[in-house]
């Protein structure tokens, strides 16, 4: 695909040395300072590449903001950015919009239906790639042989659950009677995350309290609606499945906790960010302080929920996930980058099959800690995955790189990353 293209940009960069397309933001180097020849990372052919959203949140305006704002001006790239896709239809429609737009990509987070969505773009000639660990319902993309596949992006979700259940294990006081509704997200729709940690917290009930469910946690994870998890110690665990902005979602969990049954809110999703009204209602009416352990997406909402303090001093959430949302943005862009200049096998791993690039999240407890998070990644001044990360992962800059390689840059920047805010 484009391979002409292709080969007419590795002629020209043999011949002039790139100084990139556009100014760079002001405190930040140009991706071309101080490199040779082709280390510059920038394309001759502009390219316009889709971005479609499962959710309007905290975490898509950062995105858009890092693309927008930082990559394209300095890659020669224009984006894209769908509103809140609610189904695969309207997931097509985007991408057929796009088309029509002459984009050369589509970088999805709407996960469902994926191959049908790969198929879709390749009907375009367009490169996709999709946030979605390689799992039972993504594997035929990376085993179709599709040449617009560019891989996919996602989370470590087993490392995430490890995360609430290492919480949960260490903080859980057994001596006091508890009970506990789980969000399990979309877990019933086969969501890896959802899944992961929804599992993570279940199990960490069986081993915290040396319970025994009546039915098995797959069970639970499945259900769509509403259940009690019964067990032999008797111990209230409600099952609470689907996503916040679902009509009457909020009204059934607060309804719920005014059972009085529960103190712990565990969930698979950001929770947060329609539940404080409702959960200082429901403290106040039984001056029960409820805990609120969730999954967390960098921004205003999750910055408000540790800052807001509940009717007993404490946080408004007790624990929450939340990543370095530039290094998230930064993967499916190298992705399709190394695609759409040439570079695609630098993608492959070492069966020649697309990687899944993986991001780590991490644990928050304190609005310290989150301020220390934040700090370090919040614009183009301090942007974890910069410019010289992504020219690290380019092929345009480096035709012998691998995809090992370019895991290991992940991982090493992690590493470097986490090492300063411990």
């Amino acid at each position: 695909m484009r391979k002409a293209v292709a080969l007419l940009i590795i002629l020209v960069l043999g011949v002039f040395c790139l100084t990139g397309c556009g100014d760079s933001a002001e405190g930040n180097q140009n991706p071309t300072e101080g490199l040779s020849d082709n280390e510059g990372g920038n394309s001759t052919e502009k390219f316009k590449i889709g971005v479609a959203e499962l959710m309007v949140s905290d975490e898509s305006v950062a995105r858009q903001k890092y693309l927008a704002e930082y990559i394209a001006p300095n890659y020669n790239c224009e984006f894209v950015f769908s509103e809140e896709l609610s189904d695969t239809e309207a997931m097509m429609t985007f991408i057929e919009s796009c088309a029509s737009a002459g984009c050369d990509a589509i970088i999805s987070s709407y996960n469902i239906d994926t191959e049908q969505l790969l198929q879709k773009c390749q009907e375009y000639d367009m490169v996709f790639v999709e946030n979605v660990a390689r799992i039972a319902r993504s594997e035929s993309m990376f085993t179709g042989g599709y040449e617009n596949f560019g891989g996919t992006f996602a989370e470590d979700q087993e490392a995430a659950a490890e995360l609430f259940k290492d919480y949960l294990v260490e903080n859980l006081d057994t001596s006091e009677e508890h009970g506990f509704i789980v969000c399990t997200s979309i877990a019933y729709n086969g969501h890896l995350q959802a899944t992961e940690i929804s599992t993570a917290m279940l199990q960490s009930l069986e081993e915290i309290y040396d319970l025994t469910f009546s039915e098995d946690i797959s069970t639970y994870l499945a259900s769509s609606t509403p259940m009690y998890a019964e067990n032999d110690k008797g111990i209230p665990v409600y099952i609470y499945p689907d996503l916040y902005n679902v009509d009457g979602y909020i009204q059934g969990l607060g309804a719920e906790l005014q059972t009085g049954n529960y103190d712990y809110v565990l969930a698979a999703l950001d929770i947060y960010t329609a539940f404080g009204v409702t959960l200082d209602e429901v403290e106040r009416a039984y001056e029960k302080d409820i805990h609120v352990v969730c999954l967390g997406l960098p921004g205003e909402a999750l910055t408000a929920a540790f800052e807001t303090q509940d009717m007993f001093g404490n946080s408004s959430i007790d624990m929450s996930t939340t990543k370095l949302a530039s290094i998230q943005c930064a993967l499916p862009f190298i992705q399709v980058y190394n695609m759409l200049t040439g570079y695609g096998d630098c993608l492959n791993d070492e069966n020649g099959e697309k990687l899944c690039l993986m991001n780590r999240m991490v644990a928050i407890t304190s609005p310290e800690q989150l301020e220390a998070i934040s700090a370090i990644d919040q614009d183009e001044t301090n942007y974890v995955a910069d410019y010289e990360f992504i020219n690290s992962c380019l092929g345009i800059n480096n035709p012998s790189l691998t995809g090992a390689d370019i895991d290991q840059n992940i991982v090493d920047l992690l590493e470097e990353t986490m090492g300063t805010i411990q």
